[in-house]
This record gives structure tokens, C-alpha cells and sequence, in this order.
């Protein structure tokens, strides 16, 4: 990340009452290790290097002076959502409901899209065009549907992105 302008200067100028921490430019890393309970070192950093032999050094490099405060290992985990329940007054949106896997390159996408579907749903019940358990009963039917395919289309990328020892890998 690479800040034309750092946040707190851009905040003392923009919005003087808000006060941010002086952040510098950084990178941000990730690597998606395969769920076989072998990390290959006891810290994140081993771990990610142990799985990188043979690659070159500038991403080595990267990964070595990476801030080991800053370094975790992370579970990636989905969620499908199954059976609807009945609306009410409260509902989901986002990750709570359709958590996908980064490979799908869409779970941040999918919650703005909820968030877009429930506003619209809310103002038509708010202008007395529909009830409000009707409304929010729309918005989970089509939250339903286009949040359970955007988990599957992030399951089905998966394999691209991690290794698999059983599945040769192109030449």
C-alpha cells in the first residue's frame, strides 16, 4: 500500500476532529497453506518459508523482514447457508451468513450487494410498499440464492490456489 498522501496528514487536512495513527507505506502478503496440519515451522514466517524453496529471492526477502507482530497463521473457513428460517425483525448480511474463501475474489462483493438488496427492501417497507417482514423475507430469498453461489464459486477456486501433493502440477 502505497499512500499518496499518509493518512494522518490526509485527515489533519481533510477532517482536522479525526485523528489517525501515522501509518507508513506497507506490504501485504498472504499464502494459502494446505489444511494438512504440518506448518513446517512453529511461527507463521517458518511456516511460509519452509513452503518456499526454489522461489525467488526478492519474495523470500519479503516474507524474511516481514513484522513478526504483524505475521499469523488464519483458519479460512465458509459458510453455506443451508435451511431459511422464518423472517423477523432481525437478519444477516455479509460473512455472518456466506462467509466465502478469498479465492473466490468476491466476499467483500456479496456483502455490498446484501447491503444494497436490504436498503432497497427496508425503504420499500418504509414507504409502505410492503411489510417489513415481507421485506426482509425478499431480501433472504435473493441473499440466499446469489450468497450460496458465490461460496461454491469460491470452493471450486480453491484448488488452484493451494497445493495439492496428489494432483500433479502443470509443466
Amino acid at each position: 500500500m502505497r499512500f499518496r498522501t499518509p493518512p494522518k496528514q490526509a485527515a489533519e487536512e481533510l477532517a482536522p476532529e479525526v485523528t489517525l495513527p501515522d501509518v507508513r507505506d506497507y506490504v501485504r502478503w498472504a499464502m494459502l497453506l494446505p489444511p494438512n496440519g504440518s506448518l513446517g515451522g512453529p511461527t507463521a514466517k517458518e511456516a511460509v518459508l519452509s513452503r518456499m524453496e526454489g522461489w525467488h529471492p526478492d519474495l523470500r526477502a519479503l516474507v524474511e523482514q516481514a513484522d513478526p507482530d504483524n505475521s499469523t497463521l488464519l483458519s479460512i473457513r465458509v459458510v453455506e447457508p443451508r435451511e431459511r428460517w422464518a423472517p423477523g425483525p432481525v437478519t444477516l448480511l455479509g460473512d455472518a451468513i456466506h462467509a466465502t474463501s478469498p479465492t473466490g475474489g468476491n466476499g467483500a462483493n456479496t456483502a455490498l450487494r446484501d447491503a444494497d438488496l436490504l436498503r432497497r427492501r427496508l425503504i420499500e417497507a418504509a414507504e409502505g410498499r410492503q411489510d417489513l417482514l415481507g421485506a426482509v423475507g425478499d431480501y433472504e430469498r435473493q441473499m440466499f440464492e446469489y450468497g450460496g453461489e458465490a461460496v461454491r464459486q469460491s470452493l471450486a477456486a480453491l484448488p488452484a490456489f493451494v497445493p495439492n501433493p496428489e494432483r500433479p502440477e502443470p509443466a
